[in-house]
């Protein structure tokens, strides 16, 4: 299985893909700091301060989420895509197996991108609030505030990618399952419920919701916890029923 996991890694490590996503989020997140200081203070927000460092970080945490979802989805169905699929079988007659190492790697990928962006954010809004005479401290409801961001944005990378993988392992289409992400995202969990009238009761346990109540906790969301739980659940969900289908199905 570590031998498997690795050549996941190797793959990725050796397309274009995964560097262009991390210059595009490092250049998302600078953005969202540079917003986020000169909005400061003007228009109800609050004024800069040593509570700011959480604030700022916590930006592209959004994002992160939706990119590891995208590294799960595109390291699954792009074997199929690429009709890599059926030499990677060849070699690894174990289609569990393989399955299971890509659910491995790619969360684990996400997790890492979504650290390496955070820590970048982070240097450029300490960086910020220095030039601007403040100094704030790790310690004490900022360094709380700091470690809860941090933690809600890796688990809802974790957890997101094993929901991309699961998906395109279920659909096995790339095209289809990127479409499919967008539209739930979009329409069904925003413009359908909205139309519907849905009670914010049902809408808080739709997927989108659960990792929204990692990334972007309170409202309406469930708690860090229940958003944790629900979220695995259908991460797990998918990944059981992808696995399944990979296995069973015939892959031409």
């Amino acid at each position: 299985m570590i031998r498997l996991v690795r050549a996941e890694f190797t793959k990725l490590a050796t397309t274009r893909l995964i560097y262009g996503l991390a210059a595009a989020l490092a250049a998302f997140a600078a953005l969202t700091v540079v917003g986020n200081v000169i909005i400061a203070g003007q228009q109800g927000n609050s004024p800069l301060s040593v509570y700011s460092l959480p604030v700022l970080v916590a930006g592209p945490v959004t994002q992160l989420s939706g990119a590891a979802l995208l590294l799960g989805i595109l390291g699954m169905a792009g074997e199929f895509r690429h009709q890599t699929v059926t030499q990677t079988f060849l070699v690894t007659p174990d289609r569990g197996r393989v399955v299971a190492a890509k659910l491995v790697a790619y969360p684990l990928a996400g997790i890492a991108l979504t650290l390496t962006i955070l820590a970048f954010t982070a240097a450029v809004a300490a960086g910020w609030l220095a030039a601007e005479g403040i100094t704030p401290s790790l310690v004490g409801a900022v360094g709380v505030a700091l470690g809860q961001v941090l933690l809600g944005a890796v688990l809802a990378a974790g957890l997101c990618g094993l929901v991309g993988v699961g998906l395109a392992a279920l659909v096995r289409n790339q095209v289809a399952a990127l479409v499919g992400v967008a539209v739930w995202a979009l329409v069904v969990e925003g413009l359908l419920m909205s139309l519907l009238n849905a009670p914010s009761s049902l809408a808080k346990w739709l997927p989108s919701a659960a990792a929204g109540a990692l990334t972007n906790p309170g409202g309406g969301h469930l708690s860090r916890l229940g958003g944790s739980l629900l979220l695995a659940g259908y991460a797990l969900a998918l990944a059981v029923a992808g696995t399944r289908l990979v296995v069973r199905r015939d892959i031409t």
